[in-house]
């Protein structure tokens, strides 16, 4: 990016600021936050630069999946690939946002496939809080946290929703809520949801029936809720592709693959204020996938194997001497993979599986469930002094693996099929000061010490079937936040140093992709956001700078591959009156690496972009709203990722990079009727 783009982009934050008469009405440093603590503090009080999307600025905006809610989210990296979300906080590679980022549906850590297609409608709001989680969720929380809260069953006699979507490249979405209460206290909501993603591409479908039952039992300062999901996908993903395929027709997916997913997410939390200066808090899931292969040879599905997790966390704030508190709590993870077959013919040698093949290098080896379990205690302490507040906070983890190694080239051969066993201790440590300089700002600095283990995917699949390190960061942060006249302001900077960062890609060195440790990083980076208001108009703008290097070993001085150095965006939403809005946005990514360009060798051939989006919303006097919007307006060509790796061309088997183009210029029209 060069330097007329960054004082272009310093201008319109300046400006921002500069225009408008002082305002008293700072709700927005007011909202409700959840994601630090998981009891509820404000935006001002939380030394972090968090940001906050509520369920009307998704409904005003007419996104159509959690990729157009989260763009303009400053310090975020957001794309789709193969109809998953992939998104990327302060640096650490959109590619594998399961790994370094946490993404928390409603307190429970998820992955990003489970909610990439969760309907919007279900929504009550979205919290990102950048750096943050480290000892509230522990492991993963390196990048910080996502944490989506849905909605719950209401306080009302009877009420409910229907909606309808449609666009091009096949989009199309429906469904209903409806609640009602059954006694004063039990209240309950059903609801339904099919939806069909864009699927652009010649060839594709990602079609998704979700079914919801909602349930809340309200006690005497406190409530039991449970929360049942019901989920049935079917799928037809394209590939990356070589460009001479892309050039030809950007819809042209490559080989097609199909799956099938059936899961079932079970939700109970248990929430009681046991005296005025004492809260409990406990709550746990239970969330289980079936998924189903296509075979092309048999023209039919066959069973893959099964992914379940258990989840469960217990809390208690003590509130002491007025305004400080403590929290202590523990928490349990249990994820498993189970492989339906548990016996394959695999060929030793070469890592493929071939029933068969009858050489004398194939055998038969069983394969078993490869199981990782987490056991966590934290404690956190705030105390507040006049105008400070000091938070302290520290957590212990430990981790422990049973796992079969996988069937894989890079794998030592002798492992693959046989049963191993390892376990990771690791703590994480949060030290942060606030001041409250005036009736609306806020100034923080911040020292996090956050780690990531390998997930039970990881661990499997190792170069020479070595074991991973853990990967540790420490994190200093400094930031503000105030309104100055009519502008909300948010600034931060801050310095990572990541050791040992756990990596998965096809390396110079490596015959294909594999999980290892690249060595120590770094990363220093700037995120300022404005949100300005003159009467009807509101007007945002962003700017998120990151300097990213491996810092030792082999690839000492190269940059983070599939890491963009800026991200720009502005917007503007205006009511032309109390039902009538209309908005638009424009967002910028700057150069980057393919994913596979660890030592930089092909230079920065991911081209930076820019797109812009339009919405409208119209609320009717009776209930019916109806939305519309245009993603890519200028029909932008661009790439939601590039990688490289070996193509099969006139007969001719040479490595070349690959590509997966982002969708073209699509719009999507919504009406919905509440009642």
């Amino acid at each position: 990016m060069n330097k007329k783009l960054l004082l272009a982009s310093l201008l319109v934050c300046a400006s921002t600021v500069s225009l408008g008469k002082e305002n008293s009405n700072f709700i927005k440093l007011e909202d409700s936050v959840i994601t630090t603590e998981n009891f509820e503090t404000t935006v001002r009080d939380t030394p972090a630069n968090i940001s906050i999307i509520t369920g009307e600025q998704i409904e005003k905006s007419g996104a159509k999946d959690l990729v157009q809610v989260l763009q303009n989210v400053p310090g975020v990296s957001v794309k789709r690939y193969a109809g998953t979300i992939k998104f990327d906080i302060r640096g650490l590679n959109s590619m594998y946002s399961d790994r370094n980022s946490l993404i928390t549906l409603d307190g429970v850590p998820v992955s990003a496939s489970q909610i990439s297609n969760l309907p919007l409608e279900s929504i009550s709001k979205i919290e990102v809080i950048p750096g943050g989680g480290a000892v509230l969720y522990g492991d993963k929380a390196i990048g910080g946290v996502v944490n989506i809260v849905s909605k719950s069953a209401m306080d009302k006699n009877f009420y409910g929703n229907v909606y309808l979507e449609t666009g091009n490249y096949h989009y199309g979405k429906k469904g209903f809520d409806t609640g009602f209460k059954v006694t004063d206290k039990l209240l309950t909501e059903v609801g339904f949801t099919n939806s069909n993603p864009s699927a652009w591409r010649h060839g594709e479908k990602y079609e998704k029936n979700d079914a919801r039952f909602r349930a809340k039992y309200l006690l005497e300062n406190g409530d039991i809720e449970f929360k049942y999901t019901h989920s049935e996908d079917e799928n037809r993903s394209g590939v990356a592709v070589p460009r001479y395929v892309s050039n030809n027709d950007r819809r042209d997916p490559g080989k097609l693959s199909r799956s099938k997913h059936k899961s079932d997410d079970y939700y109970l939390k248990y929430r009681k204020e046991i005296q005025k200066d004492l809260e409990f808090l406990a709550y746990g899931n239970f969330y289980e996938n079936k998924t189903s292969f296509y075979d092309m040879d048999k023209s039919s599905y066959y069973r893959d194997g099964d992914d379940v997790r258990k989840y469960g966390k217990v809390q208690l704030k003590k509130t002491y001497m007025d305004s400080n508190y403590l929290i202590v709590g523990m928490d349990y993870l249990d994820d498993e993979i189970k492989p339906y077959e548990k016996i394959a013919k695999i060929d030793v040698i070469a890592g493929t599986t071939d029933s068969n093949g009858e050489n004398g290098k194939k055998k038969y080896m069983e394969f078993g469930n490869s199981v990782k379990k987490n056991y966590g205690i934290f404690v956190m302490n705030k105390i507040n002094y006049d105008k400070f507040q000091f938070t302290q906070g520290i957590r212990y983890d430990k981790a422990k693996y049973d796992f079969y190694w996988r069937n894989g080239s890079l794998n030592d051969h002798n492992k693959i099929g046989t049963k191993d066993h390892t376990k990771y201790g690791n703590y994480s440590l949060e030290l942060s000061g606030n001041y409250l300089y005036s009736d609306t700002g806020s100034t923080y600095l911040t020292y996090t010490r956050a780690f990531r283990t390998p997930t039970i995917g990881e661990i499997r699949y190792t170069r020479n079937s070595e074991k991973l390190k853990p990967q540790t960061q420490d994190t200093i942060e400094l930031g503000v936040k105030d309104f100055v006249y009519n502008t909300y302001v948010s600034l931060g900077t801050f310095y990572k140093w990541t050791q040992d960062e756990i990596y998965s890609t096809i390396p110079p060195e490596f015959t294909g992709m594999v999980n290892y440790n690249i060595g120590d990083t770094k990363r220093i980076g700037f995120e300022g956001f404005a949100e300005h208001y003159i009467g009807n108009l509101t007007l945002n703008t962003s700017v998120t700078y990151l300097h990213h290097k491996v810092t030792d070993g082999k690839y000492k001085g190269s940059y983070i591959p599939s890491v963009p150095n800026w991200k720009v965006t502005a917007g503007a939403n205006y009511d032309i009156t109390s039902q009538f809005t209309v908005g638009a946005d424009w967002i910028y990514y700057s150069n980057s690496y393919d994913l596979d360009d660890i030592a930089n060798e092909r230079g920065e051939t991911v081209k930076g972009y820019y797109i812009v989006n339009m919405s409208a919303y119209y609320k009717f006097n009776n209930g019916i709203t109806l939305t519309a919007r245009i993603e890519n307006i200028f029909d932008k060509k661009y790439d939601e990722y590039a990688g490289y790796w070996d193509d099969k061309y006139e007969g001719q088997k040479i490595n070349r990079r690959q590509y997966y183009p982002a969708i073209g210029r699509n719009y999507t029209l919504g009406i919905e009727y509440k009642f």
